[in-house]
Order: C-alpha cells, then sequence, then structure tokens
C-alpha cells in the first residue's frame, strides 16, 4: 500500500470502521486531507483498481469501504508498526539451551488461521514446528516484558485457538525469528518457543544441548 493510500484507508478506517462504508463526497474528503477533489477522485480510483476499496454513488456524494485486501493491507502495517515500538529494552536478551518440545509445535502452526498471521509477521509462510529454548524464568520476564505483536485467536468448526504474544528477535545474529508465548500452553515459565520462515537447527546447525542467544531487534 502506498503513503496517500495509507492515508485514505486510515481516514475511512477511523471514520467508519473496517467493515462499514464511509458516506462522504470528494468536496469532503478533499477538505479533510488537504488534496484537490481531482487528486481525490483520482486516489480513489486507484485504490479501487487495487482492490484496496469498495466504492458506489449515494445520495449524499459516494459511499466507500476497505475491501478484504484493504483491511489485510492495514493489519499488515499495524503488525510492522507494533514491532517497531515493542522493542524490548537494550540489554535485555535471552540465552537458552535447545530441547524438545512437546511434538505440538507443527500441528499449531499449520493451522491457517496462525499462518496467515505469522506471514503478515515474517513476510513469508512460517516454517512448521517450533524451537524451544530452556530459559531463566527472569530473564525470560524482562525480555517479553515490552508490548507483544498479537496473533489473534481463531475458531473453526472443531475448536478455538488462542491468541499469541510475539516479540521480533534475532537467534545468533543470524536468523531473524520471533519468539513466542501461547496464551494457552502447556509449557513452564522457563520455556520459550520461537518461529521462523525457516528450519532454525538447520540454518544455523544447532542441536539439543546447544546454548543460543536470543536478542530483540
Amino acid at each position: 500500500m502506498k503513503g496517500g493510500d495509507i492515508e485514505f484507508a486510515l481516514l475511512i478506517a477511523s471514520r467508519a470502521g473496517l467493515t462499514s462504508a464511509l458516506s462522504t463526497s470528494t468536496a469532503a474528503l478533499a477538505q479533510k486531507t488537504g488534496f484537490s477533489q481531482q487528486s481525490v477522485s483520482r486516489r480513489l480510483r486507484e485504490m479501487e483498481s487495487a482492490g484496496l476499496i469498495e466504492r458506489k454513488a449515494s445520495t449524499s456524494g459516494i459511499e466507500v469501504k476497505l475491501t478484504q485486501k484493504g483491511r489485510r493491507e492495514l493489519e499488515i502495517l499495524y503488525a510492522q508498526l507494533r514491532g517497531i515500538f515493542s522493542k524490548p529494552a537494550a540489554g535485555h536478551c535471552l540465552k537458552g539451551k535447545l530441547i524438545d518440545g512437546l511434538g505440538e509445535g507443527t500441528y499449531y502452526t499449520s493451522q491457517q488461521g496462525y499462518r496467515s498471521q505469522f506471514r503478515s509477521l515474517l513476510g513469508a509462510d512460517v516454517y512448521p514446528g517450533t524451537l524451544n529454548l530452556e530459559v531463566n524464568p527472569a530473564e525470560r520476564d524482562a525480555f517479553t516484558s515490552s508490548l507483544p505483536v498479537q496473533v489473534k485467536g481463531f475458531r473453526t468448526a472443531e475448536r478455538s485457538f488462542g491468541g499469541i504474544d510475539c516479540w521480533p528477535c534475532t537467534l545468533n545474529r543470524k536468523a531473524e525469528c520471533f519468539a513466542i508465548l501461547p496464551h494457552r500452553t502447556n509449557h513452564p515459565a522457563n520455556i520459550i518457543e520461537i518461529i521462523a520462515e525457516m528450519n532454525l537447527r538447520k540454518k544455523l546447525g544447532i542441536k539439543n544441548g546447544d546454548i543460543v542467544e536470543v536478542e530483540p531487534r
């Protein structure tokens, strides 16, 4: 989404919400944004062609609303900004020992409700499974003290899935990834999980028992 598109998408969302239509006019939008009516009309046409908005004529002028694609673009922007503003304070790094998990990571990361949101965070599909690290609980609390990026829970026909708190980080200063704490978990307070777009064991040549370092980014 281009800069001008973001401004218009945010204006629509702030005044009408993510799913409702905004009743307005090009004149009103021009006054609100500082663009000319011609520029507003051109921007709306371009956003409609890009599949970001839907619009139609109304008695007051036009009705315009975000499409699913438009909402998704704003969600991606939101996740990126949350990642920037939620970085832990300098020095809050984690050292952990690589261990086997409970065998549930592959199942959960393969759920489409999670995969689509992880894709927004990583910019690519998440590798199925999580890396499990045994850490000092106090250090984990310090590392996760900043505001996390939220992955929302969802429901399927079979069951419900809880939300996940995520923190952007690097592993051994080589691989960009996310440290995660599911809202529903059987792990104790000395375990944290890591997700990435690649198989981190193969990428970094690490094995059970190795000590790895997790740094905020």
